[in-house]
């Protein structure tokens, strides 16, 4: 059974995230962490991981999202945090692919959500988007706070990149992106990893794998990433699953075991 470690459940394109759930176990899947980007999907991933024993969350503000913080939500982040469902601080870091980004409000954001990670004891869940250089040498200088170190969540960096990271405890993690025509680099990078350090997510509902590509993504498709990988690797796809199953609880570590 896979666990689909960054997922969206508060997206309005669905609805109701009820039938996701519901049909968890015949789509192979034994946990789903819904991962905040704002105050209102932190709340909202906080309340499905809340009424539903499958599902977990992380609660956090997105780079693009995170000037809008308000007096209060730091406190209220705090409190969810605390939670037994929230499992880790995310997703938090740095998003440049805009031309209009505020550079100054990410950092000040990210120093404060890197305080965050550090108050709550939780692993950190990071989105880095054409600012590789910048957020690994923000990491790098703030290492001391990640007492449970974290994940970079769809990566899309540079072999050397993730293996800074690795070298510093962190794993990384793969969605439907490696599935893509023009996804060339991510074999060498799947090959250079230790395999305890690899996770596989949908980022649902972006991101949405060959062979459902222009579809709307689900957790249910993250099997596509593990089968993947195992291609990749010259392994089975059960032989992947487990792995990264086993490494999703090992960095989670709040989240129950199925």
């Amino acid at each position: 059974m896979l666990i689909d470690t960054h997922a969206h459940l508060t997206d309005e394109r669905y609805g109701s995230p009820d039938g996701i759930i519901a049909s968890m176990k015949a789509d192979g899947l034994e946990r789903i962490i819904s991962v905040g980007f704002d105050m209102a999907s932190s709340v909202g991933a906080h309340k499905i991981a809340s009424e539903n024993d499958d599902v977990y969350c992380a609660v956090g503000f997105h780079p693009s999202d995170v000037g809008d913080m308000k007096d209060g939500d730091y406190n209220e982040l705090l409190r969810l945090s605390k939670s037994d469902k929230c499992v880790a601080i995310g997703e938090i870091g740095l998003d440049y692919h805009y031309p209009d980004t505020n550079k100054q409000a990410q950092y000040k954001g990210l120093e404060t959500m890197f305080e965050l990670v550090k108050e709550a004891e939780l692993p950190a869940i990071f989105h880095i988007r054409d600012a590789d250089g910048d957020m690994l040498e923000r990491v790098k200088t703030n290492r001391d706070k990640f007492v449970k170190t974290g994940v970079v969540h769809c990566f899309s960096g540079s072999e050397e990149t993730a293996k800074a990271y690795v070298d510093m405890g962190f794993y990384i993690s793969f969605t439907g992106a490696i599935t893509f025509k023009n996804a060339a680099k991510f074999p060498g990078i799947i090959k250079s990893l230790p395999l305890e350090r690899l996770l596989v997510e949908t980022d649902c509902p972006y991101l949405t794998p060959v062979p459902h590509r222009g579809e709307l993504n689900y957790p249910k498709y993250v099997k596509y990433q593990a089968m993947y990988i195992a291609g990749v690797l010259g392994k089975s796809t059960e032989e992947i699953t487990e792995i990264t199953t086993e490494n999703a609880y090992r960095l989670f570590s709040k989240m129950k075991r199925a």
